[in-house]
This record gives C-alpha cells, structure tokens and sequence, in this order.
C-alpha cells in the first residue's frame, strides 16, 4: 500500500518531521528562482505537493524513505540532495502549454524566452510581412509560445534544447531561427 500523501503534507506543515520540512523549503525556494514562482505560500504548497507526491511514488512507507536518506550521505548533504531530486522530478511534471509560454514571455518571466522572441519579430520586420512593432511583437509572441509548447513537453526539455543548440547567444539566435522558419514555412 503506497504511503498518504496527505499524510505526508501534514509532517510537512505540523514540522513533525524536520527533515521534509527543509526538503519542501528548499524546493520552494528552487521554485522562488525559476520562472515557475507563483509567491512564497503558493511556492512552498506546491513544493510540500511535489515532495509528498515523489515520495509516495517512491517509497513504500516512511521509514524506508528515512533509511534511503541517511544513505546519501549525511545532515544537510543528503536533504540538499534529496531536494534536487524532488525539484528535477517536480521540473518534469511540469507540461508547457502555450498560455505558461505566453505568460513566461510577456512577464519576461525567462530572459531567452523574451529574447528569441525579440528576434523572431526583428526577422519579421525585416519580412514582407512586416506590420509594425506591436504587431511583430505579437506575432513572435505567439509562434514563440506555439513553437515552444508543441515541441517541448517541459521547460527542461527547452533548456536541454538550447544546451544543444550551442552557447548563450547563439543557442538564443538558432532558436530563433528555428521559429522563424517555422513560422514561414507555415504560410507557404
């Protein structure tokens, strides 16, 4: 019988278990400093459901979660470590739609986000279809979005991509580029 998850939330918040405690503090500070922060309460809720959830997941019950944590290594070590792991895991639950793309641009919530936008709508004002600064903006915006939330299951992914892609800049242009030629070949 896999452990509650519920019961897991109230070790959380009663600080019964200090341990998890740190472990969903340090998750949500890891989300305070990712586009993905919603405020402090907001950011250590979804942490505690995200620790709760990995662990319930993960383990039969909550000693053998005790006994796989003491192995890491040991004190803040372990916790730090077991909170990468929560915070990896909660990144992959994580699906883009094409409104968090949007949202991410328009808050400049990721600076490459906004710059690859910021490109795609130079190119498209160096384009026939030119329309006027508002306008490209907006069509970038919305292609990068697109482009971004169709191909990507998560913002990893998109991270790993850009990894790929080469460094800083020109990851940033040869994304840009990708959605650009996206955007054209669609038209024709």
């Amino acid at each position: 019988m896999p452990i509650d998850k519920e019961l897991i939330k109230s070790k959380v918040h009663s600080r019964e278990d200090i341990s998890l405690k740190t472990i969903a503090d340090i998750v949500a500070y890891k989300i305070s400093e990712s586009p993905a922060n919603m405020g402090p309460e907001s950011n250590f809720l979804v942490a505690t459901e995200a620790v709760s959830q990995y662990i319930a997941e993960n383990f039969k019950d909550i000693d053998s979660f005790k006994n796989s944590l003491s192995k890491l290594d040991k004190g803040m070590k372990s916790i730090n470590r077991f909170a990468d792991t929560v915070y990896n895991y909660y990144q992959d639950k994580q699906l883009l739609s094409f409104e968090i793309v949007k949202n991410m641009i328009s808050k400049v919530k990721d600076v490459s986000l906004k710059i690859i936008t910021d490109m795609v709508a130079y190119k498209i004002y160096q384009s026939p279809d030119d329309k006027g600064p508002e306008l490209n903006f907006i069509s970038a915006e919305t292609f990068v979005a697109q482009y971004t939330s169709e191909n990507f299951k998560n913002f990893r992914e998109f991270k790993r991509c850009l990894d790929d892609l080469g460094k800083g800049s020109s990851a940033i242009e040869a994304f840009a580029d990708l959605v650009y030629k996206y955007y054209c070949q669609r038209k024709n």
